[in-house]
């Protein structure tokens, strides 16, 4: 067998073993990991989605700004709720126990969603 043939067959061999090897790889169960949705419409996915209220104690001190949460949704039941931003704390604070207290999501619904809120004095 001359030199060129037997690398020719080593090709060959290597090639097809990685052809067998790649769906295997590919068809392994993995840890599944929620998918991280921005930009969609909050009715889409949510039953009730109401407007936060503005904290009194951030009212007063003529407190404002935007707070950016992450909330992990686990079969339409918010699991965790975070903020992600640099935010007034009292805004922050207010944010997160709004969106778990008064947010409510489909049942068919499990993921992270990032929620984008501003609190802005008129």
């Amino acid at each position: 067998m001359s030199k060129n043939q037997f690398y020719r067959s080593l090709v060959a061999v290597a090639a097809t073993a990685a052809f067998w090897l790649v769906p295997a790889l590919l068809s392994q169960a993995t840890e599944m990991r929620p998918m991280v949705v921005v930009g969609i419409p909050a009715n889409s996915v949510t039953l009730k989605c109401p407007t936060p209220e503005y904290p009194p104690i951030a009212l007063k001190m003529h407190v404002s700004g935007s707070v950016l949460l992450r909330v992990r949704v686990e079969q339409g039941v918010i699991s965790e709720t975070k903020t992600v931003s640099d935010s007034p704390l009292w805004l922050a604070q207010s944010a997160e126990r709004w969106v778990r207290n008064q947010w409510n999501f489909k049942r068919s619904v499990s993921g992270v969603f990032t929620i984008p809120i501003t609190y802005k004095e008129s």
